[in-house]
């Protein structure tokens, strides 16, 4: 989740749907000021002299660059540490020790921690990916170490099974259920395809008044691929129709089949 309360936007995002590109555009707009959010961001971690000397150079409460900063410290360092988002208003609040957790937020959790208000007053966008790309970026994400063959039914279980779609309570790791509300309906202000990327985030930039160009970051995966049975078997094939039915019927992807 990304928030700015300058340019009164939210982004849901969710993974392998040109998030890295999409952060880099709006990196300049992000608040940053943690006293100016609907939420506080606390730390819990074991001594380490070099994260403490950082932060206690401050006056006031660190800025979200400034903790992130030091998180990535932490991480890179290997030392143990949970970091905690609360709402006192909605009485949410997020634990995690995993820095992914706080980039990618479900939709009905950063409802929680951002508060009604601020929510429904925000614009909200997001983007999706046809499933058999992202299915398959997904397994060539993990698995960098060598070079993606053909998708069987073995790696398409895999992604089901391995992908992290942050604390999701379904048995298929589905992007609809990552950008739906409590009452499972996709209630964001625009979703947007990876396979328009740069089309509709400018018709987004337009929106919210921003300038800037978008960048095509982190293809490990290459661009979106069109020809998706040349890349599956075909019991793959037909099983990821199967498995991400739901993502195919609501994100406009039935032609694909």
């Amino acid at each position: 989740m990304l928030l700015s309360l300058d340019k009164n936007f939210v982004f849901i995002s969710a993974g392998k749907t040109g998030t890295s590109s999409i952060t880099a555009a709006l990196l300049p707009h992000l608040t940053t000021d943690l006293s100016t959010a609907p939420f506080s961001i606390g730390l819990v971690m074991t001594t380490h002299p070099e994260i403490e000397a950082r932060f206690s150079a401050h006056t006031g409460p660190p800025s979200r660059a400034s903790l992130l900063e030091g998180l990535v410290m932490l991480r890179a360092a290997g030392a143990p540490f949970e970091i905690f988002v609360t709402n006192e208003k909605t009485g949410y609040s997020l634990r995690t020790s995993d820095l992914n957790d706080l980039r990618h937020v479900p939709t009905r959790l950063a409802q929680r921690l951002l508060g009604d208000e601020l929510w429904e007053q925000s614009f909200k966008f997001a983007f999706v990916r046809n499933p058999w790309d992202w299915a398959l970026a997904n397994y060539a994400f993990k698995n960098r170490a060598g070079p993606v063959e053909r998708m069987d039914a073995e790696k398409v279980l895999w992604v089901r099974d391995h992908v992290s779609l942050r604390q999701l309570p379904v048995p298929y790791r589905t992007q609809h259920a990552f950008l739906c509300d409590e009452d499972g309906e996709v209630r964001l202000d625009y979703v947007g395809h990876f396979e328009n990327l740069a089309r509709d985030f400018a018709a987004i930039a337009d929106r919210i008044e921003l300038e800037g160009r978008l960048d095509h970051l982190n293809e490990n995966d290459g661009q979106a691929r069109t020809d998706f049975r040349r890349l599956y078997t075909e019991e793959a094939y037909h099983l990821v129709g199967e498995l991400w039915a739901t993502d195919i019927e609501a994100f406009g992807y039935a032609d694909s089949r």
